[in-house]
């Protein structure tokens, strides 16, 4: 064991990456916090120089309260014309205009930028950006608004870089006393995140020649950043086990004395389901307390299915192994285990290796934390919470999958996050695709990858399959996105909430998953628990032309549907007409593009069908089914068993439901019986009718 802190500690002191000396007589400078960029014990204690995360954005200024709904959800984060004031304020300097960006007094560095293209296809500007710092009239940094952030220039690659049609840069900029950013051309949308240091905390001042001075320092990060594997441990913790159905198995850490986790490895021999990374969930316990519950998918950011991407925390291989390389402290135990929750065996390899740790008062516990929902309406207007923290501690990040039934871009949203009980959220965004540092999310639907981020999956597209058409610009299905945090963690003193906007520009259902992480005492509380009800009811995903995606056999084939049209009716109430329909225009997918509507009906109503068996074996039945304005809510039966929850079938114009999931259910006489009541209507709707496509057993 000692052997192997030796190895760390060369590697560490070779590359420069020193743990950042906690005295208060040293100042934050650019090394130390490159430094800190990639210490990840650091991250795992409150900081010493204490900070909160700030940020300055283009966020629509209608926004002030969510007590009146109309501003709090206007959209408008950018400025088109002399109109929009989504900035700080315009003034003149040598006879030029310049739009203030961000204007902060007091010490603090900036730590991430984010500015997407000003054109979906054109990396370029004439737009020049300067950074003035403590109150200096000349800027310390200035060039091409894009070109200075984007890798291309003078920060290097990765720490800054071009996103999927963004310019994000993570290279801190430090400051005594105060910082201003301006722009010379009417800004569009951007992102400026910042620590803000208590005031009298010591801070050496961004220069040009401490940047190149740093120049070695800040490629040896780079590397790291690009290579963050750790070195070969000798003889890990291991725990490999079949799990039957619903069965955990647990691997013991060493205990009596403080330690911490610093790679934990979990490997399934198959994914060709590609739910299993919902159903297999990882728990962990440390010094009593249960601190994380979380599907692995979610855990290690490759959302539903094999995904693989590499991060700096985190890398989900090819050959299906999964690596994790936060540091989790504990005082005196803890353990590791995994729960399946499915119904088929799992085969599982887990895997931990632990060092001895110096616990202090700083020391924090990491957790990690999971919510779905299904359905999540995308009117009216809403924000829907990722985790709601009381305490102390340190937020580091969080993926999110979505499942989106429409072709149209899902991701307006905003993320609005409040700390330690403030009026208004210190970070307000301006757009879901933004907080995850990449830009004009209906067109960026390829794989992409950073130490700090990634789009591991979008529509069916993945690191394994990559998009050839640029102008395609379908987003349904499943989408994943993730990001982790280095120098823009976000420290709470008694609390932190995070939201993000639900902003779809079509009215329909989506399906919300995320997981979150953050370091935190013992005594900090989540209003997250386990839910593996919810994590087994993965949203269905909707007919995608020529897909085969995360969740779902072939489903752009229909196989083995029977058409309602070719359905016996055994019972239905007077004044119902079948009418069948051609869907060709609509949005969505049908069977042979066309449906049949069930006219005349009422609140009540039961319509039973004859569906043939496909084979004497049970059977997993799906129905494809269609959203209108004048549908109502249905409840499913089965062979006379109740199948799920009602579903509504409301929507502003026609849209295809997708697959619905019933069950699996043995035939009885060659048959099953379907049966369809209506059981209520949506407020908004103009009547109870339905209308159904097809049938698959499969």
């Amino acid at each position: 064991m000692n052997k192997r802190l030796k190895t760390i500690g060369l590697l560490c002191a070779g590359a420069l990456l020193s743990v950042l000396v906690a005295e208060a007589r040293e100042p934050v400078s650019i090394e130390s916090l490159l430094n800190e960029m990639v210490d990840r014990d650091s991250v795992a204690r409150f900081p010493n120089t204490d900070f909160r995360l700030k940020q300055e954005s283009s966020y629509n200024r209608a926004s002030v309260t969510p007590d009146e709904p109309k501003g709090w959800f206007t959209n408008h984060d950018f400025n088109s014309n002399d109109k929009d004031h989504n900035f700080v304020r315009i003034e003149e300097n040598n006879g030029q205009k310049e739009w203030v960006l961000m204007d902060h007094e007091g010490p603090g560095a900036i730590v991430r930028t984010w500015m997407p293209f000003m054109k979906p296809d054109k990396p370029d500007t004439d737009i020049e950006i300067r950074i003035y710092l403590d109150g200096s009239k000349e800027p310390v940094l200035e060039g091409n608004m894009l070109g200075l952030l984007d890798g291309t220039g003078l920060i290097p690659y990765p720490l800054a870089h071009q996103s999927l049609r963004s310019a994000v840069s993570f290279f801190p900029i430090p400051y005594a006393k105060s910082c201003k950013v301006t722009v010379t051309g009417r800004p569009f949308f951007y992102q400026f995140t910042y620590r803000e240091y208590a005031e009298g905390t010591p801070v050496k001042t961004f220069t040009k020649a401490d940047f190149e001075k740093a120049k070695s320092l800040t490629e040896k990060v780079g590397q790291r950043l690009l290579n963050p594997q750790l070195p070969e441990f000798e003889s890990p913790l291991a725990l490999k086990k079949t799990l039957q159905p619903n069965q955990e198995e647990k691997l013991k850490l060493p205990s009596g004395e403080a330690a911490a986790i610093r790679e934990l490895l979990v490997k399934l021999e198959s994914y060709d389901d590609p739910t299993v990374t919902r159903s297999v969930v990882l728990k962990m316990e440390f010094d009593g307390q249960e601190t994380v519950w979380c599907p692995i998918g979610d855990f290690f950011g490759c959302g539903i299915g094999l995904n693989p991407f590499q991060g700096w925390y985190r890398t989900v291989e090819e050959d299906g192994t999964m690596r994790c390389r936060w540091v989790m402290p504990y005082k005196n135990s803890g353990s590791i285990s995994v729960v399946n929750l499915g119904d088929q065996p799992v085969d599982v390899l887990l895997e931990a290796t632990t060092e001895p740790w110096k616990w202090d008062d700083r020391s924090m516990y990491f957790n990690a934390a999971w919510r779905g929902q299904y359905p999540v309406s995308t009117r009216p207007m809403s924000d829907w919470n990722y985790v709601t923290l009381q305490g102390r501690g340190v937020y580091v990040g969080d993926t999110l999958t979505i499942m989106n039934p429409v072709e149209k871009w899902w991701g307006e949203g905003d993320e609005k996050i409040w700390v330690d009980g403030e009026d208004f959220p210190s970070i307000f965004g301006t757009g879901t695709e933004d907080y995850y540092a990449y830009s004009w999310g209906g067109r960026s639907t390829d794989f992409y990858e950073h130490p700090f981020h990634a789009q591991p999956f979008c529509y069916k597209y993945n690191k394994l399959n990559r998009k050839t058409d640029a102008k395609e610009r379908n987003t349904q299905g499943f989408s994943t996105e993730t990001r982790t945090r280095s120098l823009d963690t976000m420290p709470f003193g008694s609390s932190l909430q995070l939201d993000m906007e639900v902003w779809s520009w079509t009215e329909c259902d989506m399906g919300y998953g995320v997981g979150m992480y953050w370091y935190g005492d013992a005594g900090t509380t989540s209003n997250r628990k386990p839910d593996p009800e919810e994590a087994l009811a993965i949203p269905p995903l909707p007919a995608l032309s020529g897909v085969d995606g995360p969740g779902t056999a072939d489903i752009s084939e229909f196989e083995g549907a029977v058409e309602f049209e070719e359905m016996k009716i055994i019972s239905q109430p007077k004044g119902m007409i079948p009418k069948p329909q051609n869907l060709k225009s609509y949005k969505g997918t049908w069977n042979e593009n066309d449906h049949v509507l069930f006219k005349g009906l009422v609140v009540g109503d039961v319509v039973e069908f004859r569906v043939p068996a496909a084979s004497p074996v049970p059977e997993t039945l799906l129905v494809f089914a269609t959203k209108g304005a004048d549908y109502g809510i249905v409840q499913f039966s089965v062979d006379g068993k109740p199948v799920g929850e009602a579903v509504d079938l409301y929507a502003g114009k026609p849209v295809s439901a997708g697959p619905i999931a019933l069950g699996k259910f043995d035939p009885v006489d060659g048959a099953h019986v379907l049966r369809i009541e209506v059981v209520g209507k949506n407020p908004k709707s103009k009547g109870a009718l339905f209308g159904v496509d097809c049938v698959t057993l499969n």
